[in-house]
């Protein structure tokens, strides 16, 4: 029989054994590893370009990498990925022909539009103040006869909290002169509750123009590494009127921007599918699509994928009754993908990843991304090796090899006995009781 005494250090070991094996299993075991260029010039932050060659050992979302210093601590990052494209502005002056500040009366300032473009706005950058000023506007193709273009408008200076530097956008009708003149008043005051201009002998002083032009916003595309070409495979079948073009990467690259280049009709325009290869039951093969494309003779057949991870895929391409395509070359990128980090002059550094049990990590640097510089010095990785690293406690433990009782078989045969352990006393115990209710 077994005693309550038994049965207690039964339970308690069984729960101890499991608690060691789930405590092995949640080890970490980064197995590749990069060297850092000793490039490290000054304290400060830097750029990790990840390669597509490292990109292709990490989780899809990049979170298994442990940037460590000589003394295996980790070092805090953030990841940045390119965007496809992005919005940018850029500041591009008129140049100012004239500024006149005339003491307790007015500015009046003359600017010059280059080409005489049909413009309804200007940009005034002025030094921060809060004043309030009541203007007119007028336009000249010779500077000497003027005309009217705004009778009088008022704009608020709001004054910046955090900045000298203030925006005020002034609009007016659609014009192409080649001068626009402003007469800014100083004398006299803006009545706020009747929405007029009240001219007196009570003055102010002048608000001081620093710059006039406009904001030009246009797209910028954004940074790619190229990513190895994969080895392809054309098969043409003109009973079911379709090209299969089997493609297959050395490693599991992912990819943002493929393109395809091929030789065959001066004119086509034809449907293809990215598709994965399934064999369904009874070994029944059909393609699972993944994406469209439509190629076309008169473009790049160049296609961007927001998110495309398949070291063996297939380009399914819909002939009908023309002659079949056939592929010549392929090209592949991967939008570039940064780690940025505070790296200290003289310190030794070295990447580790690849692990697909490890968490993402948890850094108080992710608080403070804008204090972040936006341009960077890029620090080169040396070189990349396959190696079996250091497990959970990363902090001072040097790089090692996996003891035989850390090796995942073994530890989930751990794990899988413990439970059967678990199982079989806990059936025994049962029993027992129900022999002895027997009784």
């Amino acid at each position: 029989m077994i005693t309550n005494q038994s049965k207690k250090r039964i339970v308690l070991s069984s729960l101890l054994l499991l608690s060691i094996a789930m405590g092995i299993a949640d080890a970490q075991t980064y197995r590749w590893e990069a060297t850092m260029a000793d490039s490290v010039v000054k304290d400060g932050f830097y750029n990790i370009v990840l390669q597509p060659k490292i990109g292709s050992k990490l989780r899809n979302d990049f979170s298994d990498i442990r940037i460590l210093d000589s003394e295996s601590y980790e070092v805090p990052y953030v990841n940045k990925v390119e965007e496809p494209y992005f919005s940018s502005e850029r500041f591009k002056e008129y140049p100012i022909v004239s500024k006149q500040m005339e003491d307790g009366c007015c500015t009046k300032l003359v600017i010059k539009n280059p080409g005489k473009k049909p413009i309804n706005n200007i940009c005034l950058i002025l030094k921060n103040s809060d004043a309030i000023k009541v203007y007119r506007m007028a336009g000249s193709d010779d500077g000497v006869n003027w005309y009217g273009v705004k009778r009088y408008d008022v704009f608020y200076n709001t004054y910046s909290e955090t900045d000298t530097k203030v925006v005020n956008y002034i609009n007016f009708p659609l014009t192409d002169y080649l001068y626009y003149r402003f007469d800014i008043i100083d004398r006299g005051y803006w009545d706020e509750d009747r929405w007029t201009y009240w001219y007196s002998d009570r003055w102010s002083y002048p608000i001081n123009i620093l710059k006039v032009g406009y904001y030009e916003t246009f797209l910028k595309e954004g940074k790619y590494n190229s990513v190895p070409a994969p080895a392809f495979e054309q098969l043409d079948s003109v009973k079911q009127k379709q090209t299969y073009i089997k493609l297959k990467f050395d490693d599991n690259y992912l990819i943002n921007r493929i393109r395809f280049d091929f030789k065959g009709p001066r004119y086509y325009k034809r449907v293809a599918t990215v598709a994965k290869k399934v064999v369904g039951d009874r070994k029944h093969i059909y393609f699972e699509p993944i994406t469209t494309f439509e190629l076309n003779s008169y473009s790049l057949n160049e296609f961007d994928l927001s998110y495309f991870r398949e070291k063996e895929f297939y380009l399914v391409i819909s002939n009908d009754d023309n002659r079949p395509l056939t592929l010549d070359s392929i090209k592949t990128w991967q939008l570039t993908r940064y780690i940025k980090t505070y790296l200290e002059k003289g310190k030794k550094y070295r990447m580790v990843y690849g692990d697909s049990t490890a968490l993402a990590p948890v850094y108080d640097l992710q608080y403070f991304v804008d204090s972040i510089p936006q341009v960077l010095p890029t620090l080169p990785v040396n070189k990349m090796e396959a190696k079996p690293l250091e497990s959970k406690d990363i902090k001072k433990e040097k790089v090692k090899e996996l003891r035989w009782f850390e090796n995942k078989i073994f530890i989930w045969l751990a794990i899988g006995a413990v439970i059967l352990f678990l199982f079989f006393m806990s059936w025994k115990m049962l029993n027992e009781m129900k022999k002895n209710k027997g009784e």
